[in-house]
């Protein structure tokens, strides 16, 4: 068991969501696992697809949530890939504030605000959704899997702004409040490219090769 060789995680290309507020998503009607790339989020999907093509062929496992834009982003760069759907890739659930605008929680849940802004960022769990800590859970369980399943393979994964945040912070040992900085400073671009590998050695951890690259800027 051990690290992959290589590991290339995408964040998805830009789709509905990515539009819109928090406010304005609140009230769109469609659940945000259902949100479908835009035309720009295929156009960049298809640019940074071609780079990652060009630069490491292909893979031998490929991993997605079930989110629709995750699974769209997949299929323009490896149409052919046999992908692995896994839910533990899905990114932060926000529970109430998916469905409910401001007003509207102050209305019902005039104390939820006061309770948000105590807590902080990592903390803080909504109604129905899901704090920090866990989704770093997930990412925990998944990383057991890559090690179990993926040792020394070449593998390709198209994920979610937040999920990635937090993975990085576990793999690079950041702290809350750094990682509280990092979010505040602008998670990674969409269809942009993150690397990790081993430099060949078995069992070395995971180093830092290629962070947030965009290949499609200046492009589109």
């Amino acid at each position: 068991m051990g690290w992959p060789s290589l590991l290339v995680l995408v964040r998805h290309a830009e789709s509905e969501g990515n539009l819109r507020t928090a406010e304005e998503r609140a009230t769109f009607d469609r659940a945000t696992h259902n949100y479908a790339l835009t035309e720009r989020g295929r156009e960049q999907a298809r640019l940074t697809g071609e780079f990652i093509r060009n630069t490491y062929a292909d893979f031998d496992a490929y991993y997605v949530s079930y989110y629709r834009r995750s699974h769209e982003t997949m299929k323009i760069m490896y149409p052919d890939a046999k992908i692995y759907e896994d839910p533990r890739l899905a990114e932060a659930q926000r529970g109430i504030w998916h469905m409910m605008t401001n007003e509207q929680v102050k209305m019902r849940f005039p104390e939820e605000i006061e309770r948000k802004e105590r807590e902080g960022l990592y903390h803080y769990r909504p109604f129905g959704g899901e704090n920090w800590p866990d989704v770093e859970l997930r990412i925990h369980s998944f990383l057991g899997t890559l090690n179990r399943d993926q040792h020394q393979k070449r593998v390709f994964m198209v994920v979610h702004g937040h999920w990635l945040l937090l993975f990085q912070r576990l793999i690079h040992h950041f702290s809350i409040d750094e990682s509280v900085k990092r979010y505040k400073d602008g998670i990674a671009e969409n269809a942009s490219v993150t690397v990790y590998h081993t430099m060949g050695r078995p069992n070395a951890p995971l180093l830092h090769m290629i962070e947030h690259l965009v290949p499609w800027e200046g492009k589109i």
